[in-house]
Order: C-alpha cells, then sequence, then structure tokens
C-alpha cells in the first residue's frame, strides 16, 4: 500500500520501530510494531513510501534481510 508523507507520519507516530536501515540505492527501510501486526516501510524507485504488512515480525525480518541482500548484490554489481 502506498502512503502519504502524512500516513507514514501517523504510521511512525503511532507504531515502535523495530529496525531501521538506510539502504543506500533506496531510501529507508523500517520495520514497525503497531500493537502486535507488522508492516516494513521502504521506497520505490520514483521514491514512493510503501508500506508492506507482515504476518509476524520474522516475516517482516526476512524480508528486510532479502531486500538488503538485493540492495547489496546491485551495490557489488
Amino acid at each position: 500500500m502506498l502512503l502519504s508523507s502524512e500516513g507514514l507520519q501517523a504510521l511512525s507516530e503511532a507504531a515502535e520501530i523495530v529496525h531501521e536501515k538506510n539502504t543506500s540505492l533506496a531510501g529507508m527501510i523500517r520495520v514497525f510494531d503497531l500493537d502486535g501486526e507488522y508492516f516494513v516501510q521502504e521506497e520505490t524507485p520514483d521514491r514512493a513510501v510503501l508500506v508492506r504488512p507482515r504476518a509476524s515480525l520474522d516475516e517482516a525480518s526476512a524480508f528486510v534481510d532479502r531486500r538488503l541482500q538485493t540492495y547489496e548484490r546491485m551495490w557489488d554489481g
């Protein structure tokens, strides 16, 4: 789901940031915990904010790990 900057601000204020990393290639990637519901926030190539729900913290962390590995390969390649 795409979020406006206001929507991201509201999510940031309501949820706990569990993990946050500047990817250097695709902006910030974050994992939010909103009362036991997990969301991964990343940026699209055109810098729009995208939030993806995940079923668990483990699933959200695995998603982030895969993204970071992809960005690392892009950086090296």
